[in-house]
């Protein structure tokens, strides 16, 4: 059920921006690189 729903909205944020896979999953590993390294110097 989420990933059905994570799928939907995902092809929804991609009509609207008319952003392709690719730059989809870079955004999300980009996205997660800052995550990652806010919460290192955080907890740090």
């Amino acid at each position: 059920m989420l990933i059905s729903w994570h799928i939907r909205m995902i092809e929804a944020v991609q009509k609207r921006t008319g952003l392709s896979n690719y730059q989809i999953l870079w955004i999300a590993f980009i996205e997660g690189l800052i995550i990652g390294i806010l919460l290192g110097w955080w907890l740090l």
